[in-house]
């Protein structure tokens, strides 16, 4: 069991802004698409900063396995989760909202999570028992989720995904809760507003795999909030090929929320 979190942060923080330059170098450009066997996109970019965040964790940490979205397995119970680049689409259409996902996982459980904005230069990360951050252009500061207010709830979902099942979670809460604020974002930036108090909820009704989520999960959960599957079940990653079940991610764990999954066709 690793237990010098402390240590494999500072490698995760340092693969991420790795990857982040090599992403940027790309993005000045145009560049070509190819698309994988799911329909996904997958460009130059994601190449490179899978290259550059393997070399990093293969260098600094030789004894954990690397499971990436771009190549690699899941080997034994401690291994780096991985997505070079999350939020292709959002590469692709220029809009910035994309990010590097960096996360150790034991036995099922995130312990070490990293997710890097490369265009703002912003990063949120976080280790098990030690709190979560964000590092905004060298400015470093404790990251808390917001308190729940009554009868105001502030939403982030997927631009791109899932889109008609938040809409019926929205339309619910605004009937039970009143006031109701959406916002769409691409990536999993939005664990990021989450565990700085930009927004209350997340919901996810859809596939996602490991490597989308388990960086942010940390990050989250460390400033107090909660990732949970159905029956407030905490997300885990013993599941079968990396795909996750759907989720709703709080900023509160203490919030009183209901069983956002109760019921949902997901």
């Amino acid at each position: 069991m690793v237990c010098d979190y402390e240590k494999y942060l500072k490698i995760a923080r340092t693969a991420a802004k790795k990857a982040a330059v090599s992403i940027l170098e790309h993005y000045q450009r145009a560049g070509p698409v190819d698309w994988k066997s799911d329909g996904s996109p997958v460009t130059p970019a994601d190449r490179a900063a899978h290259e550059a965040i393997v070399a990093v964790l293969a260098a600094e940490a030789p004894s954990v396995p690397i499971a990436s979205e771009e190549g690699g397995e899941i080997v034994g119970d401690r291994y780096w989760s991985v997505d070079p680049l999350d939020g292709t689409k959002e590469y692709v259409a220029r809009t910035g909202a994309f990010v590097v996902n960096v996360a150790l996982i034991e036995e099922g459980r995130v312990v070490v999570g990293v997710v890097h904005v490369p265009v703002t230069d912003e990063s949120y990360f976080a280790s098990k028992g030690q709190g979560a951050f964000k590092d905004e252009q060298g400015q470093v500061r404790t990251l808390v989720g917001s308190r729940r207010m009554e009868g105001r709830v502030r939403i982030v979902g997927s631009a791109r995904h899932g889109t008609e099942a938040v809409a019926g979670l929205c339309k619910t809460l605004a009937c039970a809760e009143g006031a109701l604020e959406r916002t769409a974002l691409g990536s999993a930036w939005k664990f990021g507003w989450l565990a700085e108090g930009r927004a209350d909820v997340y919901p996810r009704f859809g596939p996602t795999h490991t490597w989308d989520t388990a960086a942010g999960q940390c990050v989250v959960e460390e400033s107090g909030g909660a990732v949970w599957i159905a029956g407030r079940q905490p997300l885990i990653y013993h599941h079968p090929r990396q795909l996750n079940p759907s989720f709703v991610a709080v900023a509160d764990r203490h919030g009183g929320w209901p069983d956002f999954l109760e019921g949902q066709e997901v």
